[in-house]
């Protein structure tokens, strides 16, 4: 009789721990596995059983996160554009509705990404308009909860590099590039490959193309501006010129001053390919970035 009220409660323990939700699963479903539609079902189930606000918070967002990546696969044609916008907006709701729940950084991030996505749908004047919401939704971001968040840096790298300067918008290429080597030196290495950062970190300096020599006097600039600000967001913009001229990225053996825009985005999308093919994180939708980075590669040489 022992032994079965020991199984019995054994069973009991094992069935509420597996009712529970596991956050940890679901980020492992998205970023190792890529398997969505079995994350969006978990999460979905999830989401009714749910025991508090605070974890039906951290459900709904992953569910717009969940919802956005989707949307993202859908085909960019003038048929399916509606059903972007649906899908994006879905992901919207569900990230104010995480937001109302429980504040977090992460709500926001994925609120400030499903609106920037709605203007890219709609066109370069609606994603113009959207801009400034999406820039202060990231800002919060970063300020208000001191996230450190490289997703949100990458926002902020694409934000600034895509959008036009004053007096239009706020469009800035240094700072844009300062934002991505932020995310470049916070991002997960292992669970994920980070393809995309490098590539979008390489791209934009080889856009750039300043010289060593002009490398030098421009990060002994910024290295004044970025100690004398405390706002991680403003003093991110001269993240470039944290160490000076004398900086050296983790991906090369000498110092800023001593090669070029175009020298170090070769650095960075080789540094990439080397990473990648020691990782065990690989999925059949990293051939096309693996194209794009050999291919700017073979450009700049």
């Amino acid at each position: 009789m022992k032994k079965f009220a020991l199984t019995l409660l054994m069973l009991i323990i094992a069935s509420t721990l597996f009712a529970a939700f596991n956050p940890a699963y679901s980020d492992y479903q998205f970023y190792n596995v890529h398997d969505y539609q079995k994350d969006k079902a978990y999460l979905e189930n999830a989401l009714n059983e749910a025991k508090d606000n605070s974890e039906k918070s951290e459900i709904l967002w992953r569910l717009s996160r969940n919802t956005l990546t989707l949307t993202d696969d859908i085909e960019k044609t003038s048929e399916n554009k509606q059903a972007r916008l649906d899908g994006y907006s879905k992901a919207e709701a569900l990230a104010q509705e995480s937001v109302d729940l429980v504040e977090s950084y992460n709500a926001y991030h994925w609120l400030a990404s499903a609106i920037g996505r709605i203007g890219q749908v709609n066109g370069p004047l609606n994603s113009l308009g959207k801009a400034k919401p999406m820039r202060n939704l990231v800002e919060k971001v970063q300020n208000d909860f001191n996230a450190d968040y490289t997703d949100s840096w990458y926002v902020l790298g694409i934000l600034y590099n895509q959008l036009p300067g004053g007096p239009i918008s706020f469009g800035d290429k240094d700072f844009a590039i300062s934002y991505m080597r932020r995310c470049v030196d916070t991002q997960d290495n292992i669970n994920r490959n980070n393809l995309t950062n490098y590539l979008e970190l390489a791209q934009q300096l080889a856009d750039r193309d300043w010289s060593a020599s002009k490398r030098a006097k421009e990060f002994d600039k910024m290295q004044k501006k970025y100690n004398s600000i405390s706002v991680p967001t403003e003093k991110m913009k001269y993240y470039e010129g944290k160490d000076g001229k004398n900086g050296k990225p983790f991906y090369s053996s000498v110092t800023l001053d001593k090669i070029s825009d175009k020298q170090e985005a070769v650095m960075v999308l080789k540094y990439a390919l080397a990473f990648y093919e020691k990782t065990s994180i690989k999925f059949d939708s990293d051939k096309s970035k693996l194209d794009e980075i050999n291919k700017l590669i073979d450009d700049l040489t």
